[in-house]
């Protein structure tokens, strides 16, 4: 909650109450944009039903039906309807938490309401509602101004018009609008539908985002291997009926091979990693604003940070001012010299209060601790504001004997309007650049020569004096040069990119370890390059200084052209072109503006850049982790299909795999590779790899031969049950008891391939050191399901099975764990040799 600023204070008793609030919301209705299109039950439930897994354990059910077996085709049905709401509750969980961290960056804004100025989402503004806005902000509902200072919104949202408009009290402000310019209050005149922007929002349907190059590729494996499944299908149907005449047995077969054939996990695992990385990162102060950039986030190549609040703690003080004659360090002092003062007051009166700013929070705390009051009249007549080609700030302040400018602002822009001469600029310039480079950043302070009848047109139509500096030191966050280390041993290039002083920022450069510290480039120079040599810079300078908002899109562009993954920080209205171009646009969550979080794939609720660090390594690890499921799950239906096709094919004498099998085998590898791989740690060496290359297929040689490999070995621990057991274990000579004993085997080859697949390079023994609490979960679950359903009577029926001995058991388990540990010394020494041929 806010205390109302003086020049809006006259509006204070016309805010609403919150009785207001209530009656305004149930006749006006809520600030939100409603379309006829919605995401309804019936729709959800179709699109899951419409899955291929589901569509193929009901036409199994059916064929089931058909052939008289109605025990196991209710129990399949049974399966389906069972998938169908744990899919359904997972894309419902997955859809909430999503919405719930949209709802996190969701544009907010300032209302009067009971006589305090209180911040709230722009969902939450009612009919009726006292907005005040300030440059920057998102205009949240159609509303009048009934106030404004040099107000100007860009409506290019609703016009097409991208010049700025400039806005004066009775006017009408729309919204969607961004305020680019001034300050205004205004009063809401429509909310939700019933806004310009709401009535073309009725028109459009919800908003699509495109797919990135992994979903696409995801959805291309399975419709690859659906169609495989398809055809296998087929073929097995046709071979049954021709030969054997068994038209319903082939196509029951068929469609048993195709489940075990179809990795229909993958998407929705996919889609759970992204949602539940995106919750992990808001864990870390990092707001993921669509949660596919995860993706991109392990690719980044190169981070362009900002300086102040980013890399420093943005916790301005006052450290020296410099006058003709003196240089006093306030740290040292507990008076001034009047001289100092007068340099005090003449940066108050050139600050906006109240305010935002550091500098100016600074300057007002130094005047208080030196006992000078700030209690002077700040209605400033006119104001020119700090841009891109004017890095000064004058006010206009109207006295008794007529108008004074105060001026303050970069060094070397103050020296320009104060038109110094060669041996004064000489002297000041040296002045600057010796506080510089201790660490400063260093204003100029000005004021006009004498005071005017008429309010001057503009910043230099009046001669100005110049008073002195003042210095202030902004420290780094302690745990930046770490970060820095970090970035450099993952192959991630660091670049700094202030508006500060060079050596100011050459200072900052070398406290945090950054490459080149002593090469600095500036704005000016940076336009005076041409391309050809700018590209050659850009390799090795890694310091800018006085950029512009358009220097960094400049710089980003010029990047991405070299091959670059880029990841951009931006807090302003002008830093948003940078952010949207950059691969991965970082926004400020203290400091920014909303047109800035808008444009901005991921919010930094800590403006700290150590937190980007942390979203590369989460990146990295969910991208490594959807890997080791990727490799498990298509590892898993190897065995699944080999064992569910070769007796079918050799005419083995007992099948083993029926549909329901395949269904049991199914409920284990889903919680296994959303929960176990999900909640996997990152591997030691993460951040010491190179980031990936952005066209890095997910499933890539290295993988497709270890699911290979470990298909293999499975499917040769099963079928090697298959046979001890037919031959040597089965005293009965009953072939439940083989099916059974093969079908522990499978199970139990699923488990010890979880612990195989936890490192794509390290041993399974290795890894045991490192806690995962899920793997147990499942073990415990899925060996107590698979115990119940051979050794609980009425269970052990449905599922065809019969009670083994503790032999039978064993060497089940055995056979399993022997062929699992000859692929993880196989995955070892595969990535051994590839290690050893990068190095070569």
């Amino acid at each position: 909650m806010q205390a109302i600023p003086k020049q809006i204070s006259e509006y204070i008793s016309m805010g609403l109450t919150q009785e207001s609030v209530k009656k305004n919301r149930s006749v006006y209705g809520s600030n939100e944009i409603s379309t006829n299109k919605k995401n309804g039950f019936f729709q959800m439930l179709f699109g899951v039903v419409a899955e291929p897994m589901i569509l193929l354990l009901i036409s199994i059910s059916i064929v089931y039906l058909l052939l008289g077996d109605r025990n196991e085709a209710l129990l399949l049905l049974g399966s389906v309807i069972g998938i169908i709401c744990i899919t359904f509750y997972q894309e419902k969980k997955t859809e909430t938490a999503i919405s719930a961290l949209r709802s996190l960056a969701s544009p907010r804004t300032n209302v009067i309401r009971d006589g305090q100025i209180i911040r709230i989402e722009g969902k939450d503004v009612v009919y009726g509602d006292l907005l005040i806005l300030n440059e920057g902000d998102r205009i949240p509902a159609d509303a009048e101004l009934l106030s404004d200072r040099l107000f100007t919104c860009d409506e290019s949202l609703l016009t097409g018009e991208s010049i700025p408009v400039n806005k004066t009290a009775g006017q009408s402000v729309y919204c969607g609008a961004l305020v680019v310019g001034g300050e205004g209050v205004c009063r809401v005149t429509s909310v939700g539908n019933h806004t310009e922007i709401g009535k073309i929002g009725l028109k459009i349907a919800d908003e699509s985002v495109g797919k990135t190059l992994l979903e696409i590729e995801v959805t291309r494996l399975v419709r690859n291997l659906f169609l495989v499944a398809a055809s296998l299908c087929l073929l097995l149907a046709l071979y049954f009926g021709f030969i054997k005449s068994e038209w319903l047995q082939g196509l029951l077969s068929g469609l048993t091979l195709a489940i075990g054939l179809m990795p229909e996990e993958l998407p929705l695992v996919m889609t759970i990693f992204f949602a539940l990385g995106a919750y992990r990162l808001s864990t870390k102060n990092v707001l993921v604003r669509r949660s596919s950039i995860i993706e991109t986030l392990g690719a980044a190549t190169v981070l362009c940070s900002d300086k102040t609040g980013t890399i420093t703690q943005n916790k301005m003080k006052l450290g020296k001012i410099t006058t003709t004659e003196t240089v006093e360090n306030l740290e040292d002092l507990k008076e001034v010299s009047v001289l100092s003062k007068q340099i005090l007051q003449i940066a108050y009166f050139a600050s906006k209060h109240p305010s935002f700013d550091p500098m100016d929070s600074a300057i007002s705390q130094t005047m208080e601790s030196f006992h000078q009051s700030g209690n002077f009249s700040l209605l400033s007549t006119k104001e020119f504001p700090l841009t891109p080609t004017e890095l000064t700030m004058v006010r206009v302040l109207e006295e008794s004997d007529g108008y004074v400018c105060y001026a303050k602002g970069s060094p070397e822009a103050i020296y320009k309007l104060c038109n110094l001469g060669d041996k004064d600029l000489e002297h000041w310039t040296k002045k600057t650049n010796e506080l510089a480079r201790e660490g400063y950043r260093v204003l100029a302070v000005a004021k006009s020569d004498q005071s005017t009848k008429d309010i001057p047109e503009n910043r230099n139509s009046v001669s100005y004096k110049l008073y002195g500096l003042i210095s202030f030191l902004d420290p780094i966050r302690e745990i930046v040069p770490e970060a820095v280390k970090t970035a450099y041993h993952s192959g991630i290039r660091v670049i700094m990119i202030t508006g500060d002083y060079p050596e100011t920022a050459k200072n900052i450069a070398k406290q945090i370890g950054l490459e080149n510290a002593n090469t600095v480039l500036t704005g000016k120079e940076l336009a005076d390059l041409p391309d050809e040599r700018l590209r050659s810079v850009l390799k090795t300078c890694n310091v800018f200084s006085r950029v512009s908002p358009e220097d960094k899109w400049k710089l980003v562009r010029i990047l991405k052209s070299e091959g670059e993954i880029v990841a951009m920080t931006g807090d302003g209205v002008n830093d948003a072109p940078a952010l949207r171009t950059a691969n991965i646009g970082v926004a400020m969550g203290e400091r920014g503006t909303d047109v800035a979080r808008e444009a901005a794939d991921i919010v930094l609720l800590d403006d700290s850049f150590s937190s980007i660090l942390d979203s590369v390594r989460i990146g990295r690890q969910i991208f490594d982790n959807l890997k080791k499921a990727l490799g498990y799950l298509i590892g898993v239906h190897i065995p699944i299909v080999g064992i569910t096709f070769l007796p079918i094919l050799f005419g083995w004498p007992i099948v083993v795999l029926s549909a329901i099998h395949i269904v049991f085998m199914e409920m284990v590898i889903d919680p296994t590779c959303t929960i176990v791989f999900e909640k996997e740690a990152a591997e030691f060496d993460l951040m010491n790899r190179k980031p990936r290359p952005s066209t890095e297929p997910l499933l890539d040689k290295e993988l497709f031969i270890n699911s290979l490999i470990q298909g293999f070995y499975s499917l040769l621990s099963v079928v090697a049950t298959y046979w001890i057991t037919q031959f040597y274990l089965n005293e009965e000579g009953v072939s439940q008891v083989v099916s059974t004993a093969t079908f522990v085997s499978l199970v139990f080859s699923n488990l010890f391939l979880i612990l195989a697949n936890r490192s794509l390079h390290e041993s399974m023994w290795s890894r045991m050191r490192i806690k995962n609490s899920m793997i147990y979960i499942v073990f415990f679950f899925t060996v107590g399901v698979l115990l119940s359903s051979i050794y609980i009577p009425g269970m052990n029926a449905l599922f065809r099975f019969v009670p083994l001995n503790f032999l039978q058991f064993s060497v089940a388990i055995l056979v399993a764990f022997i062929g699992v540990l000859f692929y993880d010394m196989t995955k070892v020494t595969i990535a051994k040799l590839i290690r050893n041929t990068q190095k070569g």
